[in-house]
């Protein structure tokens, strides 16, 4: 018997696939593949919970400079210059008052201070800075010496003579010109610098007959 037609013997032989099919079906799962991934990606993210701030990824906000919030050389512990003012009837921090021949601005108050030269102090060292000047087109005097805190409930505090002398080196007598002002600063030695209401500024040689200045706010 001869050859089937065709001339072979044997089962007929499968047809073979082509390698493009492979390829494509191996990239459509790829991408498939991918799509499941941002999903689930954009999802896990999108339930991040947001914190206190209102951000997410637990970032927190940024303060401003200097803290507390106070002004430069005021200490936000104690509560001088940082608070509502106590004495709102008084003028305050930063306020010019014309009193017996003299101009006072109390500018700047730094408490809590540890040292002063080489003093230390038994309570807390508070330095009040102030600026003097005449009121008039005359030369005055300002004894620096002359010049106290309050309490709230009205105890008097001196300056500490030697702490200011270490501090500052300024006379207790300084020679103000008309026109010109002069800043100098005042230490003291205080028990409780939260507790200090006012200042009491004299413009008189033996102290006395004082212009109160609220150093709360």
């Amino acid at each position: 018997m001869g050859p089937p037609p065709g001339g072979h013997y044997g089962r007929p032989q499968p047809k073979k696939s082509s390698p493009w099919l492979w390829i494509s079906l191996g990239c459509g799962g790829l991408f498939v593949i991918g799509v499941v991934l941002v999903v689930l990606l954009v999802f896990v993210l999108g339930d991040e919970p947001e914190d206190e701030g209102g951000t997410t990824g637990g970032g927190s906000e940024g303060t401003g400079g200097g803290g507390n919030g106070g002004s430069a050389g005021v200490d936000t512990d104690s509560g001088l210059g940082n608070e509502p003012r106590s004495n709102p009837d008084m003028p305050g921090i930063g306020e010019t008052v014309e009193h017996e021949g003299l101009r006072f601005t109390i500018t700047q108050i730094d408490s809590g201070l540890p040292e002063a030269g080489s003093h230390t102090p038994v309570g807390e060292y508070v330095a009040v800075w102030i600026e003097v000047e005449p009121a008039g087109s005359s030369a005055e005097d300002f004894w620096r010496d002359e010049q106290h805190l309050y309490t709230y409930d009205g105890q008097e505090i001196e300056e500490d003579y030697e702490a200011t002398w270490d501090y500052t080196e300024d006379s207790m007598l300084i020679a103000l010109e008309p026109g010109e002002s002069y800043e100098t600063v005042i230490v003291f030695d205080v028990d409780d610098p939260s507790q200090i209401s006012h200042m009491g500024l004299s413009a008189e040689t033996l102290g006395g007959n004082e212009v109160e200045v609220d150093v709360t706010g």
